[in-house]
């Protein structure tokens, strides 16, 4: 399991944490500077090998995020995984 998962997960499941304070950065080729975000009021479900959105630019699509494509992570504001700062 990718530490990106795992942490994604602890924060879904976690009954202390609030899921919709999780900002993520993922590489998105072709978007301004190869990166978007995502909140974690947009995530619907964490599968094993990506995140689902549902995303509304998409016409109600589930869109597919696999894990390796995550930059970082920020809970509440606060950094809490990056690729480069591990």
């Amino acid at each position: 399991m990718r530490t990106t998962h795992r942490i994604l997960l602890r924060i879904w499941y976690d009954p202390a944490c609030d899921f919709s304070k999780v900002v993520i950065g993922y590489l998105n080729r072709g978007a301004s500077g190869n990166c978007s975000t995502i909140h974690g009021s947009e995530v619907t479900r964490l599968e094993n090998r990506y995140i689902v959105i549902n995303h509304h630019f998409a016409y109600e699509e589930e869109v597919y995020i696999p894990y390796h494509r995550i930059w970082w992570i920020t809970y509440d504001s606060r950094m809490i995984w990056s690729r480069t700062h591990r």
